[in-house]
């Protein structure tokens, strides 16, 4: 509004032309071509005035003139209003927004933009410093008392025949049954071939054959007598002879003879058929019970959790340096699981068409909800910018959007008003003949 246009040329050509006029009909003041000059300069003069003052007035007070003028200025606050419901429902309303939202296919980009690696460093940079202060502000004691808990009970509910059968398929089917035994005959043998054993047999021998004298007849006691006096009967030969007879046993059933394996295959009937007892499932509940209970589960977890917590610390997140396999700290196999999971999610997206359909709709579902609550925010900005603006600001921007237009009305007013002017003379010149 304040530079200079072809508007503003034509109205001072306008102006030069009635000053021309109105000399040329100070000269010659008969001639009907300076009348007719004149007329048609005054009403061109007086179109572009007209038309400069009604456009003026749109923005500002024309020459200080109070009444209805400055239009856009006093009416602020109904253009604002009228400019963001324009921009909500008409540039930018939810159908057109949904239109243009429903052709962008955002799986490609989304896959694009994971794929680089300052976005790949970051989002595992930010997972992982999540987990570090989630461990770092967790209470240790009650995740100790939970997980031990947690144990105890899983310990105590397995069922006692689960606990049966499966510990003696494990027996058999690892041979400790065997191993068990033989180890069992091997330290019996080593016992068995003691001074201490064989002491102990002749003393056995010693004691039964005084228990059996105690109640026997005068001539069973006559005779026990002559033999011992005659030494057919002596106990230490005897229990030498028993502990040499009991060591070549024990040494046969701690190898794979057969003597062992009819031995062993008579244990494990003996065994299965006391399996099937209640009073065995009794106590072997019993003692699943007080094993459970027993167990130092807290101190073990509680090892375990700090460690764990410390390591996964410690760890930072570093895909370029190989660690081998044998040195791997838990930090550095979660960190190298986290990386190998991230690949495997991103290679998912690409090739497994159920997923690429689950986040497809996801995304769809997004954008839709995000276009929804968005949308009004759309009239809101606008209105927020345009309430910032002076209203020198507000005017231009108005009138840069159509100068074209605002200078052709100008020009028109005197264009149109020397039309006028011309036909309006003629008229006047035709009725007065």
């Amino acid at each position: 509004m304040e530079r200079w246009n072809n508007a503003d040329t034509t109205l001072l050509i306008a102006a030069l032309c009635f000053l021309a006029a109105v000399g040329f009909r100070i000269l010659y003041p008969e001639t009907i071509l300076t009348e007719g000059f004149l007329f048609v300069t005054e009403a061109a003069m007086v179109g572009g005035i007209a038309d400069w003052f009604a456009v003026t007035a749109l923005f500002k007070k024309p020459l200080g003139f109070p009444f209805h003028t400055a239009i856009l200025p006093n009416r602020r606050k109904d253009f604002v209003e009228a400019s963001t419901t324009m921009v909500q429902q008409e540039f930018f309303s939810r159908r057109t927004l949904f239109k243009k939202v429903t052709h962008i296919d955002l799986l490609p980009l989304l896959i694009n933009y994971l794929e680089k690696p300052e976005v790949k460093h970051f989002l595992l940079g930010e997972i992982l410093a999540a987990l570090q202060k989630y461990i770092s502000k967790s209470d240790t004691t009650a995740q100790v008392n939970f997980i031990a808990n947690k144990l105890r009970r899983e310990l105590e509910n397995i069922p006692v025949q689960k606990i049966i059968d499966d510990g003696g398929s494990w027996i058999k089917s690892t041979g400790k049954d065997t191993e068990i035994f033989t180890a069992l005959m091997k330290k019996l043998k080593e016992t068995a071939a003691e001074d201490s054993t064989r002491a102990k047999l002749q003393e056995v021998l010693e004691n039964f054959a005084a228990e059996k004298t105690k109640n026997a007849s005068p001539f069973s006691l006559l005779m026990a007598g002559l033999a011992q006096a005659l030494n057919f009967v002596n106990f230490e030969e005897a229990a030498e002879i028993m502990q040499v007879q009991l060591v070549k046993m024990l040494d046969e059933l701690s190898q794979d003879t057969p003597l062992q394996q009819r031995t062993l295959d008579e244990c494990r009937l003996k065994l299965s058929a006391l399996a099937d007892t209640s009073e065995f499932r009794k106590l072997i509940e019993r003692l699943q019970v007080d094993l459970a209970r027993n167990l130092p589960l807290e101190k073990t977890v509680e090892a375990a959790l700090l460690k764990f917590k410390g390591q996964i610390l410690a760890v930072e997140l570093n895909e370029n340096s190989p660690v081998a396999q044998e040195s791997k700290t838990l930090g550095a196999i979660f960190t190298e699981n986290l990386l190998a999971l991230y690949d495997e999610f991103l290679a998912a997206l690409k090739n497994d068409g159920a997923i690429k359909k689950a986040v497809e709709k996801f995304l769809s579902e997004l954008t839709a909800r995000a276009t929804i609550y968005a949308q009004p925010l759309v009239g809101e900005v606008a209105k927020s910018a345009l309430n910032r603006m002076t209203d020198e600001q507000l005017n231009s921007l108005v009138y840069d959007k159509a100068e074209q237009d605002f200078v052709w009305i100008r020009m028109n007013g005197s264009i149109v008003g020397s039309i006028i002017g011309v036909i309006i003379f003629a008229l006047i010149k035709v009725f007065s003949m």
